[in-house]
């Protein structure tokens, strides 16, 4: 799906891993640690962002990434796309139109490899 929208996905450790939403009410460190090792990874082999089918994989990753990135020592600042985001971009629509705006990590590269696209 991510090739026949124009990306090119990236093959890390994590990719096909939990992103540790499960556990988060149980166990938060451990969840948040999980999600920071999958961005940090993913960030490791050159991915400019992750892009998760699931809504509460992309809750975690985006919404908790600045505490995960404590958890894992290191800034993060990995934009999380939801796949209806993606195919919307492949589609011609601007990240503002698809709320890539509200993220909390910046999706800004994400749009800067995009001609003429801010968010």
């Amino acid at each position: 799906m991510i090739e026949a929208c124009g990306a090119t996905p990236v093959k890390y450790a994590g990719s096909h891993k939990c992103c540790g939403f499960p556990v988060i009410t149980m166990n938060r460190e451990t969840s948040l640690r999980q999600a920071g090792r999958h961005m940090a990874d993913a960030l490791d082999a050159g991915a400019d962002c992750v892009v998760t089918p699931c809504p509460l994989c992309h809750l975690n990753l985006d919404l908790q990434q600045p505490e995960a990135a404590k958890m894992v020592g290191r800034d993060l600042g990995l934009a999380i796309l939801h796949l209806p985001q993606l195919i919307g971009l492949a589609l011609g629509f601007e990240p503002k139109q698809l709320g890539m705006n509200r993220h909390i990590a910046s999706t800004a590269t994400v749009a800067d490899r995009l001609t003429g696209a801010t968010v």
